[in-house]
């Protein structure tokens, strides 16, 4: 009968030896937030680990693959993260590992030839569309969508969304849900929803689980590193083709052009192919521009950090300027002054 152990990450012997042990499968350890072993005779011979609610590096040394470790290392991390108030979870994997997992209790979101999504916990992407789908009430018309990240909203967001908006009769905007931005996504998706409440064709929505951002996304079982982006693109894009936008009734997506930044330029062709090969319109939309130079959020965050209060506002619809103003906003700007990097 195996015992699992929490890795004590302020231990750096105990860190080293779990970098050691999953260096065995080519894989390089990241800190996440707890890690769970096996030992067998004081080695690790099994671990696993969970960054919020996924849970990733599942492994077992060959010898004792079968033998119930990661049905241990599970339990723990479940136990972990249920202790921690998350309802749901989920892992991403190869294809090849799905009975594995099922066999555990997790269901299968969704997969491509080289990656998979499962799920599992109390919450499910059927209650999730559902819940959507009530927000959002019957179609009228054509529909579009929009996904948005606004670490703040700038006018290029508002101009994207208005110019998304000029081309259909409703427009879902949905706000990436998961909080690993300078401004938290609770004020992220009021910012929004305040500067458009006066404009009902216009539905701001909880991105949820389902809209996965490159943040959440672990690559660690991909051995190819040149093909990160275009495998997680792959699932991302499918996932909204296959089940979002044919449960939600979306006819098509809009996304901003990006001049600048290659990865993202990348990602936007890439998505547009797979969105389009599931038969959705995409319609890129050209960023808008101030003293030559495309607005965006990241350049309001850099006047930001310079204190360039009045600059920064030049950029920004009046709900985000708002909200700077607050005493949450304030806090921001001070941490940003604080800890610029």
């Amino acid at each position: 009968m195996f015992f699992s152990d929490e890795i004590n990450r302020n231990n750096p012997i105990e860190i080293n030896e779990i970098k050691s042990f999953l260096e065995t499968f080519n894989v390089e350890y990241d800190n996440p937030d707890v890690t769970y072993v096996i030992r067998d005779n004081g080695k690790i011979i099994a671990t696993g680990s969970a960054q919020g609610n996924i849970l990733k590096y599942f492994f077992a040394r060959c010898d004792y693959v079968g033998e119930g470790a990661i049905s241990t290392i599970y339990d723990s991390l479940l136990n972990y993260i249920f202790e921690k108030g998350y309802t749901s979870y989920f892992i991403f994997t190869t294809p090849n590992n799905k009975n594995i997992f099922e066999s555990l209790g997790l269901k299968e979101v969704h997969s491509t030839e080289r990656v998979l999504l499962l799920e599992g916990g109390f919450y499910n992407y059927q209650k999730w569309a559902d819940k959507v789908k009530k927000t959002i009430g019957d179609k009228k018309g054509k529909r579009g969508a929009v996904i948005v990240n606004c670490n703040p909203m700038t006018l290029g967001h508002k101009y994207l969304i208005e110019k998304a908006l000029n081309e259909v009769d409703e427009l879902l905007v949905f706000v990436v849900e998961e909080d690993l931005s300078i401004f938290p996504f609770e004020d992220r998706i009021k910012i929004v929803a305040n500067e458009f409440k006066a404009q009902p064709r216009v539905k701001v929505l909880k991105g949820g689980p389902y809209i996965i951002s490159r943040g959440t996304f672990p690559t660690y079982f991909i051995k190819q590193k040149d093909k990160m982006l275009e495998i997680y693109t792959e699932l991302d894009a499918s996932i909204f083709a296959e089940k979002i936008a044919k449960d939600l009734s979306i006819d098509v997506r809009f996304l901003g052009s990006e001049p600048k930044d290659i990865v993202t330029n990348t990602y936007n062709y890439s998505l547009k192919q797979i969105l389009e090969n599931n038969g959705l319109e995409v319609k890129i939309i050209d960023r808008i521009k101030a003293d030559d130079e495309p607005i965006s959020a990241s350049s309001v965050r850099n006047l930001l950090k310079e204190n360039k209060l009045e600059e920064a506002y030049k950029l920004l619809p009046n709900s985000t300027i708002k909200f700077l103003k607050s005493e949450k906003g304030k806090a921001i700007v001070d941490y940003l002054l604080k800890f610029p990097s």
